[in-house]
């Protein structure tokens, strides 16, 4: 069953939208989805109804600003940072399952900025799983990757909302949603640092980095232009505490930075993991 919702982000009360997967009979554990920069929350459905179908109640939703948490009309003028999203939308989600479903483990999936965020989340995840994600500081990349996206960060981002006052991925080459001008900027500022998410997290204790002490597993992939596994390695280097591993997804074959999502025969194995993650370091 799937159950279309509206809840308040923690802090502020700001109305997100969304979906939530259930399983038919009680679920046994619930699973919250934090999805990519501009990526709406429909798609990662197929995944989340494949958690439903193994007993896992699944939320996903749209960040403020992207989806049916966009407000009404233009988002020129609309106040946003990336670590709204984080904070209160991603932390709000896990409130929302922790009501409705009080005493289950709670999983953590969180693709490319989704991953990036958990840190910014008070809330006792039991594991998490992060999928094609990475900082997005451009000097942990090489060759072409790199090129773009100090391109984006110095030159593209600020030139294209400095005039639209909003940031339409199609101007920087991508797609998705328009991205609010604050989310877009504080984005362009943690791509600039080598601790990228960390810059915002260290002067406030760590946050959720130096405490999430749960199993957490990077999948990575090698034809992913947009999180190299060096990119993901400086991701989890931020989780000091975490039991962490670090693994090739697709054994070496094509899937990129959103086919996983895509590729049902990937799934079951890395529902094992959150629901009965083994100890291990990062190989």
């Amino acid at each position: 069953m799937i159950e279309s919702i509206r809840f308040p982000a923690r802090h502020d009360a700001f109305s997100l939208g969304g979906e939530l997967f259930l399983p038919e009979g009680a679920p046994r554990a619930c699973a919250l989805v934090g999805g990519a920069m501009a990526v709406r929350a429909r798609f990662y459905a197929s995944f989340a109804r494949h958690l439903a179908e193994q007993g896992i109640a699944a939320l996903t939703f749209d960040y403020r600003g992207i989806g049916i948490s966009r407000p009404k009309g233009s988002l020129k003028g609309f106040t946003a940072h990336l670590h709204d999203w984080g904070e209160k939308d991603l932390a709000g989600a896990a409130d929302l399952l922790a009501q409705r479903f009080p005493g289950l483990p709670l999983h953590f999936v969180g693709h490319s900025a989704g991953a990036q965020l958990m840190g910014l989340v008070d809330a006792p995840i039991a594991s998490a799983l992060f999928v094609a994600a990475g900082t997005a500081y451009w000097r942990a990349y090489s060759g072409f990757s790199r090129a773009y996206l100090g391109a984006v960060w110095y030159l593209l981002l600020p030139a294209v909302t400095a005039v639209v006052g909003y940031l339409p991925m199609r101007a920087i080459g991508l797609q998705g949603d328009d991205v609010p001008v604050g989310v877009a900027r504080e984005w362009a500022a943690w791509g600039k640092d080598p601790r990228y998410v960390f810059s915002y997290a260290e002067p406030r204790g760590g946050l959720g980095y130096t405490r999430y002490a749960g199993p957490l597993r990077g999948l990575s992939f090698a034809d992913d232009a947009f999180a190299p596994r060096s990119a993901m390695e400086s991701l989890l280097s931020f989780y000091t505490r975490a039991r962490k591993e670090l693994i090739d997804g697709a054994n070496g074959g094509p899937v990129g930075h959103f086919g996983f999502f895509r590729m049902p025969e990937l799934w079951p194995e890395q529902v094992r993991f959150l629901t009965d993650p083994s100890d291990g370091g990062v190989r």
